[in-house]
């Protein structure tokens, strides 16, 4: 029978070896970054992984499981199957602004910074130089424009949106019912679309930002310079990241960070474009986190563990609820990335 010192030190070996398996087990379950869509070949190519991507800004997915990418220098929007078959069913690759009223096909585009698939099924586009919001009907392949004269000043507060002039498109999110579109980027405000009525307002007491997002409970999320700030449900602002408050990182956000997303925990996603990193902000605790890239821009690593992978000027994050899982537009890299358990 072992004495009780014997004991202790059984207890000890096995509280060790405890620790080394749990520790092996977290590292080979560490996420990584895998290849969706973007590579080498042309624009003939059907195969995701090998189409050549120009700059892709933003992802979103319908309830069928089609991937979108909004391209912002490619000026097109690409479908990506479920069998990971790629096309394009929107734009021609070269700025302009065409196509309203006709097949999606015809569509023309000025540098798109932003796209969501909304509760009706459609995808909505931030058409940014042409300053306009336009929408696909994915039934239909109809485009028509919802928001923007062309105009460059704000203007058509309580009016129709399409009447609306618009001082900054590049950031577009639906609040938790689906019932409204906000929008913000390049601006001094964040406007609002009525999706029953059309009509476009301003959120008072709010200044815009490069980037918007709002999570299950209505709380307004906005980017700009190196700032996250927030507004609750009740009207009240806060600044949750700034130079001083970098939520225990000893790393601050870098300036203008790009498109916000919101995870199943309502932790808010960032793409930190200036480090070249994808955060996440944990609101219950306050904490900042990277979940992808090293802060060294490149291409380097992919397939192996997240945060030891380089990205290159991240514009676009999304998480889908679906699956589960993160997606990336991994701008300057022209590709599109996945984070993988």
């Amino acid at each position: 029978m072992k004495t009780p010192t014997e004991f202790r030190a059984v207890i000890r070996s096995f509280a060790v070896a405890l620790v080394i398996y749990l520790t092996a087990l977290s590292e080979a379950r560490a996420d990584k970054l895998v290849l969706v869509a973007g590579g080498p070949g042309g624009d003939s190519s059907t195969t995701a992984t090998t189409a050549k991507l120009n700059k892709p800004f933003a992802v979103a997915f319908d309830t069928a499981g089609n991937m979108y990418i909004g391209e912002f220098e490619g000026c097109s929007i690409r479908k990506v199957d479920t069998h990971g078959v790629i096309s394009t069913i929107s734009g021609d690759g070269k700025p302009g602004f065409a196509g309203d009223g006709g097949p999606a096909s015809g569509g023309k585009f000025n540098l798109i910074h932003d796209i969501v698939i909304g509760p009706d099924g459609n995808l909505y586009i931030a058409d940014s130089s042409n300053r306009r919001v336009r929408k696909i009907d994915l039934k239909t392949n109809t485009l028509t424009t919802i928001a923007g004269d062309g105009t460059s000043k704000a203007s058509g507060d309580g009016g129709p949106s399409d009447k609306s002039g618009l001082d900054g498109v590049a950031s577009l999110f639906f609040d938790p019912t689906g019932g409204t579109l906000y929008l913000s980027g390049f601006s001094k405000f964040v406007r609002t679309i009525d999706m029953k009525t059309g009509v476009i307002q301003t959120v008072k007491d709010l200044t815009g930002g490069r980037s918007i997002a709002l999570d299950s409970k209505g709380n307004l999320y906005v980017a700009g310079g190196k700032t996250l700030r927030v507004r609750t449900p009740d009207g009240k602002v806060r600044v949750l990241l700034d130079d001083k408050h970098t939520g225990g990182s000893n790393l601050a956000l870098g300036d203008n960070p790009k498109h916000l997303g919101i995870d199943a925990q309502d932790n808010v996603l960032i793409c930190d474009e200036g480090h070249s990193l994808i955060r996440k902000y944990l609101p219950a605790e306050d904490k900042l986190v990277t979940i992808a890239g090293t802060g060294k821009a490149g291409g380097s690593g992919l397939g192996g563990a997240a945060d030891q992978t380089q990205i290159n000027r991240p514009h676009g994050v999304y998480f889908h609820r679906v699956d589960g899982m993160i997606y990336i537009a991994d701008s300057w890299n022209d590709r599109v990335l996945r984070i993988e358990p």
